[in-house]
């Protein structure tokens, strides 16, 4: 997380700079691209309430959740505001809003997949120019939070994707669907406080970067 960086002794000045700036922006690359992707995927499929409402946009701005944004810098996870749809649009509802759940899911992985070469490769130069450490680090922070990104939001928790996509395939009075409804924004905030004091997300997230870090080791 970004105040442990902050706060490591063993950079410097200059360093923890750029760590500042690097790991910001790819905070607000990887959720603004996350909701994005919600909103040109349901506009694909026949939905323009997310473009109505200014959220088909790469404009950070239109995305920012303050609590989401504090979890990101305090506990290394967080969110943005959810992407307005109207199921009713779609032309198989299911299907349709399945994909749009996990539209922003799949982007995170995506973006992650490319930018760890990207960080990889830096590594052996980054040392040698104050540019390269910049982009070494750029590319690092944006490959480990949209990892980050991706891994959080597929928890089946109300109110993220990964509850959306299943609660999207179950009848809307499925035992599953009412008690997460009802205590889902708890049982969030209980999570999160479990991952602050164990590793438990770490290993997460490592389980699903695996497979990226394993195939790109193939080649270097």
């Amino acid at each position: 997380m970004l105040i442990d960086i902050l706060f490591n002794n063993s950079l410097s000045f200059a360093s923890k700079l750029i760590v500042f700036f690097t790991f910001s922006f790819a905070i607000v690359f990887a959720l603004t691209i996350h909701e994005f992707a919600h909103a040109f995927t349901a506009y694909k499929l026949g939905d323009n309430t997310a473009k109505l409402n200014g959220r088909m946009t790469l404009n950070p701005m239109a995305h920012f959740d303050v609590m989401g944004i504090l979890c990101f810098i305090f506990f290394g996870f967080g969110w943005a505001k959810p992407v307005p749809i109207n199921t009713y649009n779609f032309s198989k509802i299911k299907r349709d809003t399945f994909l749009v759940s996990i539209a922003g899911v799949l982007t995170n992985l995506i973006v992650a997949f490319c930018f760890y070469p990207l960080a990889k490769l830096l590594l052996t130069v980054a040392d040698t120019s104050i540019f390269l450490e910049i982009l070494y680090y750029l590319c690092m922070f944006i490959f480990q939070i949209n990892l980050v990104f991706a891994v959080f939001n597929l928890l089946p928790i109300y109110p993220l994707d990964g509850f959306n996509a299943i609660s999207s395939q179950l009848r809307y009075d499925n035992p599953f669907v009412t008690f997460m409804q009802r205590y889902g924004m708890l049982i969030l905030l209980i999570v999160i406080i479990i991952f602050s004091f164990t590793d438990i997300f770490n290993y997460l997230v490592d389980y699903v970067g695996y497979p990226i870090m394993a195939f790109w080791g193939l080649f270097f």
